[in-house]
């Protein structure tokens, strides 16, 4: 049987190149098509890995066959021989979680911005032997991939049942690696950290463990025989991508767990919370995208665009239980989760693209606009993300109110693991929905078509709050006393923190936009007196219709405009548990923010 062998080596940390060959066997005088992935799954948008590729060359035996570009990321070559290898050298400094990085301290990659594959065998199977720099000689590996004959610091040969699995297996390598042991289930993981620390690393695994075992309950079985969070630890970062054993994850090192940051805190850490946030969303995917799959993208052949209209029920339930099952593990009080909660309400209310693009839209156009913004984003983009968590929490929410707890997005999702995820079978467009529809209609007696119909594909704002009532919560929405709330609402822009920057967005039908104020103009002075740091405090005493004469610097010429300052500021949400609601309110709240047992 036909084989893929890939050899790739650090081959110069300091320049940041990686030499990747690959061997495999072909028809003698037959043009074959070699081919470079376009975009990595979970990250939905072209990245054209190709761009970092400094060199390519093949041989047939011993004879050199030129390969011919045919695109930017497919080649062709014709072997004299059956015996073919094929040398790529690749430039890595993305510190992304979604391409390839290396420096004299360490690699992180992931095999779609490497490995090519020849037409007609991303289904075979896949040897990789993964070799050392030649200096420093004291780096250590850590990959999911199966190993075959590997040495103590992890370097050596390993196997992948196909090119599919491959990509699914992300390596890290370096000097400074640390691995943070835990068990869930019987199942060992670890939360690998790759750069100096300080982290209280008990307490991290800990949450971890908490964390994951809380995410494995809501489907009733953990499916992966190993788990590792590769952790690139960075001066500043956020980011995540999931893999079906793993995920990476590019972190700040002040968010890492510090006993005395708890202290100073009174044992409250947002940073850390945003942390374990993360981890939670990419652990979810283990179920929710990486096996219970889009079957765009199962289909995907890597070199286009995978388009589909519901990544919001990939990335926005997977963003709802992010944070829920913080609540879930003890990470976070009641308190602690609504103030999240609010948090993302206030950000969707806050973003007027919401009111110009449905969430159907904002996953399809996931490729275009998404991943790609710009000064005008806010006004025409909503996040799948956020939005799509929000719609989450309005579907479960309502589901348990219409059940009387009997049915829950648990029950859902564990329906949508049973018919797709369990069996490896890809999910059509609309799976979740159609299942929580269908389920909804038979042991809740309510329709939920509209539901969707209407949130969905209408550029509407989703009525999330007004269930939390039944579950002893009380939601208001006022206008808010940040400076963000404040330049957003009165004037209508948002601008960096510092003193005399740029505008950065102008938001639609705003008296920032009337008065013909642009992204990138600087605002010098209001009504002549200096717009510093106290901006927002002068706007916060004027009343609503003061004219204002403003000066602001657009490129180096000197503007004066006028502009009639808006009402009120933008809005706040704030949740906050009642007290004085009925003790059934209290228990339902309990049932949804800790674990209510399988519905069947």
């Amino acid at each position: 049987m036909s084989s893929l062998f890939y050899q790739i080596q650090p081959s110069d940390p300091a320049a940041h190149r990686f030499t990747v060959d690959l061997s495999f066997t072909a028809v003698p005088g037959e043009t074959l098509g070699l081919n470079l992935a376009t975009w990595i799954p979970g990250s939905y948008v072209l990245r054209d890995f190709a761009r970092h590729l400094l060199s390519i060359q093949a041989w047939a035996g011993d004879v050199a066959c030129t390969p011919t570009a045919l695109t930017h990321s497919r080649w062709a070559i014709t072997p004299a021989q059956a015996d073919v290898t094929v040398r790529c050298v690749f430039y890595a400094r993305d510190a992304s979680v979604r391409a390839a990085f290396l420096d004299d301290t360490r690699g992180v990659f992931n095999f779609t911005s490497l490995a090519l594959w020849p037409d007609g065998m991303r289904d075979v199977p896949v040897r990789v032997a993964l070799v050392p720099p030649a200096t420093p000689a004291d780096w250590q590996l850590v990959t999911t991939l199966a190993p075959i004959e590997i040495a103590a610091d992890g370097f050596g040969v390993y196997v992948a049942d196909h090119y599919d699995d491959l990509i699914d297996h992300p390596v890290a390598m370096g000097r400074a690696i640390e691995a943070v042991d835990f068990s869930v289930r019987g199942v060992a993981h670890s939360f690998v950290l790759l750069g100096g620390h300080d982290a209280d690393t008990r307490r991290l695994a800990m949450d971890l463990a908490a964390i994951c075992e809380a995410q494995a309950r809501v489907f009733g079985v953990l499916p992966a025989a190993q788990y590792r969070f590769f952790a690139h630890v960075v001066a500043r970062g956020y980011g995540g991508l999931e893999h079906r054993e793993s995920s990476v994850l590019e972190i700040a090192r002040h968010s890492l767990p510090s006993a005395a940051r708890a202290v100073e805190t009174h044992g409250r850490d947002t940073a850390y919370e945003t942390l374990l946030g993360l981890a939670s969303h990419e652990y979810f995917h283990l179920w929710n995208v990486k096996r219970i799959r889009p079957a765009a993208v199962a289909a995907s052949d890597l070199s286009r665009e995978a388009y589909f209209r519901d990544l919001w029920a990939y990335e926005g339930i997977t963003s709802y239980y992010d944070d829920l099952g913080l609540a879930r593990a003890g990470i976070l009080d009641e308190a602690g989760y609504l103030e999240r909660l609010a948090k993302l309400g206030t950000r969707i209310a806050r973003t007027p693209g919401g009111r110009q693009q449905s969430l159907a839209e904002s996953s399809f156009d996931a490729w275009l606009k998404f991943y790609q913004p710009d000064e005008n984003t806010p006004n025409a983009v909503i996040s799948y993300y956020g939005k799509g968590a929000q719609l989450a929490l309005a579907l479960d929410l309502k589901l348990r109110r219409a059940s009387d707890g009997g049915l829950s997005l648990d029950d859902v999702m564990r329906q949508a693991w049973q018919r797709y995820g369990a069996h490896e079978i890809p999910a059509p467009e609309n799976a979740l929905a159609d299942i929580a529809i269908e389920w909804a209609a038979a042991r809740a007696g309510i329709d939920l078509a509209p539901f969707f119909e209407h949130y969905l594909n209408s550029p509407v704002d989703i009525a999330w709050a007004e269930d939390l009532s039944a579950f002893g919560v009380t939601a208001t929405c006022q206008p808010g006393d940040d400076e963000a709330a404040i330049l957003q609402g009165r004037l209508g822009i948002a601008r960096s923190e510092q003193p005399g920057a740029p505008i950065r967005v102008v938001y639609d039908d705003s008296p920032a936009q009337a008065a013909g104020l642009s992204p990138g103009d600087r605002l010098i002075a209001i009504d002549g007196i200096e717009a510093g740091a106290t901006l927002s405090g002068a706007l916060a005493r004027l009343p609503a219709g003061a004219r204002l004469r403003l000066h602001l610097f657009r490129d180096d010429r000197l503007l004066e405009r006028e502009l009639i300052i808006g009402d009120a500021a933008a809005p706040e949400w704030r949740l906050e548990i009642d007290t004085a609601a009925e003790p059934a309110a209290h228990a339902r709240r309990r049932a949804w923010l800790g674990h209510a047992p399988a519905g069947g």
